[in-house]
């Protein structure tokens, strides 16, 4: 599971330089987090047991999910709520989008 902490920071360092913009990160993040909840539902939903053990074991259910797993005490508690204010961004991000597109 080292790794997928270890891809996920890359990604993010990527998505940072390339775009350079913060919103761009957020984004990222957004999309991320979806993409881990949706293959976990669809392992689930699917109901073969190996690919449903493998996405347990391999892929994490959120990011809160790893932030859990590499962190504890206040640390913990602070990133949780800087996953949280990322996210409440990522909203904010999403209804600007929609107000704009019905204009």
């Amino acid at each position: 599971m080292d790794i997928v902490l270890i891809i996920l920071v890359i990604l993010i360092i990527v998505v940072g330089l390339f775009f350079k913009d913060f919103k761009s990160v957020v984004y990222f993040l957004g999309i991320i987090e979806i993409f881990f909840r949706l293959i976990h539902k669809i392992a689930s939903l699917i109901g073969i047991k190996e690919f449903s053990s493998f996405i347990t074991k391999y892929i994490p259910s959120s990011l809160e999910g790893i932030i859990n797993n590499y962190s504890s005490g206040i640390l913990n508690t602070v990133l949780i709520w800087i996953l949280v204010l990322l996210f409440i961004y990522f909203e904010w991000y999403l209804i600007n989008y929609w107000i704009k597109k019905k204009k």
